[in-house]
């Protein structure tokens, strides 16, 4: 499995496993609004470049599960190389991180940085370990003690995939590299029994 402390440059076409946190591990998520207005920024500055496949948003950090389109059409400019892909989403995200930092700074009446300088992130090349990303995306506030049961907390893509609601989340991608909901379901039910088995982040 790869290190989740190696960063890695974004590319078009790549999953990727991203989380970030509080800076000095502060809390980042005051009240219910504050998760919303995120999630908000994330279908305006991220879903129109990438497919999110999962999330979870946690009082002092989150966690990102996304594949990078490998194309793009911004003002009716084609763009199909990697890089330059990339580096339009690496932007994408410092919009979201700005626009979220000076709102809740306004809020809390602070100053200064939010966000630990730079997002963690790691490419994911096995299927492997797409799925277990997936699934750690999702324990991970039952893991911090947020939730009782993943299957139950609501600021985290479980549900959504799991539903047959409308959602921003690309569920198909999702349940093709499960092999189907029923996969899904069961991976992450087996992997839950096994949660003592999982290292602090």
């Amino acid at each position: 499995m790869p290190s989740l402390k190696v960063i890695t440059p974004i590319i078009g076409g790549s999953y990727y496993h991203i989380y970030n946190r509080g800076i000095n591990r502060q809390i980042i998520f005051f009240n219910d609004n504050n998760y919303r207005y995120f999630l908000r920024l994330m279908d305006q500055f991220i879903t129109p470049y990438v497919s999110v496949l999962a999330y979870a948003l946690i009082q002092n950090h989150f966690h990102l599960v996304i594949k990078v389109n490998n194309f793009l059409k911004t003002d009716s400019i084609e763009i199909s190389d990697d890089g330059e892909i990339g580096k339009i989403v690496s932007n994408q995200f410092r919009k979201l991180f700005i626009a979220y930092s000076m709102a809740l700074n306004i809020q809390e009446k602070r100053t200064g940085s939010l966000f630990d300088k730079n997002s963690k992130r790691i490419e994911i090349t096995e299927n492997e370990y797409l799925k277990y990303a997936i699934f750690y995306t999702h324990y991970n506030p039952e893991k911090h003690g947020i939730a009782t049961d993943l299957r139950q907390y609501g600021y985290s893509s479980y549900s959504a995939i799991i539903s047959n609601k409308k959602t921003k989340i690309d569920r198909k991608t999702v349940l093709e590299i499960f092999d189907g909901r029923e996969d899904f379901i069961h991976y992450h039910s087996v992997l839950h029994d096994d949660r003592d088995e999982f290292r602090d982040e």
